[in-house]
């Protein structure tokens, strides 16, 4: 098997005691697998080496949550409109209408062309593994996934219907497990595994408010069956939290908590809404956090990865259904860090690349993965540092975090195939991809202004 180097500026290494930068460093790749990383030199190089420059080469970012579906689909609709709970919301008015008539009216084509759309954007911006959930009856999100290359962990939507999000009774729980069987048991026959491992089926229960007891203890039980992982929002908006309140008399987090779901293999998106002691029960659980402050900035709301860090959260990164750039969610995690503390020391760039590599590949048992090191998988991505806009670098991590974007994402690879090159998705034509999504959900657009669902932008102000 062929060995290739790929060399760089700065090498973000990886030898077992933690991130460390080799200056003028060469990964050695062999096939799926990174065979080792050595300084240029020592010597002892492959004889093929690819130089990749000014760059920063380092592991993959890993998006610990994303809707590449629902991302491209709300995109420039939903800015700058006030935002209520409960009836007459953004949620209610524009986001569920607008997900309906996308299942009203796309073909199965269309759903793929809008997946491959948002997976090309988040691949481009330096994540070569997402965490996303789809909707149930989006089979071609996975397709679309395979074919783009991506490792992705997919957790098609599971919900109750509203007459069953209190019930606990061996009826609905019979309900419930006829919703998992037909929706995660269809997906994980079909596509758990494909790709070459690359494509893994989880457990997407959607939320607390609309998942009711008897869906989690369904739920629970396919996940010790298939030994599956699980994602879930929680604490994400004040309705939520009321909701909870009056229909069980207790917080989000308490409530998966006693339905044996706040465990270490449970990813939680968001947590914005939730009190510092449910925040130190999530910690004392050891259940990961996907930090999206992107999300919750762009409504109004501060989410700090310091808060939840700062109780022994385990935080991970994730860039929500905004834009799919890590690095955007990543910096104003960094400054919300800073804000909510008062401290310019909080929430600094290494802790939060950390948090978006090492830290959440072991949040999905991966020691595999988010690290250059002999016998990773070689998922890896290039930075370029060489614009006016980043020269002169002193700390190459600091400058990506603050003066860099998903946009200098230069080179890309997943299990050892380059998908990214010179800036460029290699494996397709890209141009295409984007043409193709973007037709399909000007379908949806067009058809929600015909409805009074949206106006046009000069109206909508």
């Amino acid at each position: 098997m062929e060995m290739v180097g790929y060399r760089a500026r700065w090498v973000l290494a990886d030898e077992g005691e933690g991130a460390r930068l080799v200056p003028d460093g060469v990964v050695v790749t062999s096939g799926e697998a990174i065979a080792g990383v050595v300084a240029a030199g020592d010597g002892g190089l492959p004889e093929r080496v690819v130089d990749l420059g000014e760059t920063l080469l380092m592991p993959g970012f890993i998006n610990a949550h994303t809707h590449c579906v629902s991302g491209p689909l709300f995109r420039g609709v939903i800015e700058d409109l006030p935002l209520r709970d409960g009836p007459g919301s953004v949620i209610d008015a524009i986001m569920l209408p607008l997900g309906e008539i996308a299942t009203e009216i796309l073909t199965v084509d269309d759903i793929r062309a809008i997946a491959r759309l948002g997976q090309l954007e988040v691949l481009k911006a330096g994540s070569t593994t997402i965490v996303d959930m789809p909707r149930t009856r989006h089979e071609a999100f996975a397709e679309a996934a395979e074919e783009m290359g991506i490792r992705a962990y997919i957790h098609p939507y599971l919900m109750s219907a509203p007459e069953d999000r209190a019930a606990d009774d061996a009826a609905a729980l019979e309900r419930a497990r006829a919703v998992v069987r037909d929706a995660f048991g269809r997906w994980h026959e079909r596509f758990d595994g494909r790709g070459g491992g690359r494509i893994r089926i989880g457990l997407g229960p959607h939320a607390p408010d609309t998942c009711g007891p008897a869906l989690l203890r369904a739920i629970g039980e396919a996940r010790d069956a298939y030994k599956a992982r699980v994602t879930i929002h929680a604490a994400q908006s004040a309705d939520e939290v009321k909701v909870m309140a009056a229909r069980f008399g207790m917080s989000s987090f308490t409530y998966l908590d006693r339905a044996g779901l706040l465990t270490p293999e449970l990813i939680l998106a968001h947590g914005a809404y939730a009190p510092d002691e449910d925040l130190r029960l999530l910690a004392a659980r050891g259940t990961p956090l996907a930090h999206c402050p992107l999300s919750f900035a762009r409504v109004g709301v501060m989410a700090s990865y310091a808060r939840f860090a700062g109780v022994g959260v385990t935080t991970l990164m994730g860039s929500d259904a905004h834009a799919l750039d890590i690095l955007a969610d990543i910096r104003l995690a960094a400054i919300n860090s800073k804000i909510h503390t008062g401290d310019t020391a909080a929430g600094t760039a290494r802790q939060l690349v950390r948090a978006a590599t090492s830290g959440a590949a072991d949040a999905l048992g991966r020691g595999d993965l988010g690290r250059l090191r002999k016998g990773a998988s070689a998922d890896m991505i290039g930075v370029a540092l060489d614009g006016a806009h980043i020269q002169p670098v002193h700390d190459p991590i600091r400058t990506m975090v603050w003066n860099g974007s998903g946009r200098d994402v230069s080179f890309s690879m997943v299990a050892g195939e380059v998908l990214v090159k010179d800036g460029a998705y290699v494996r397709s034509d890209e141009k295409a991809i984007v043409r193709q999504g973007a037709r399909a959900l000007h379908a949806v657009w067009d058809l929600a202004r015909e409805r009074g669902i949206l106006r046009d932008p000069d109206e909508a102000h």
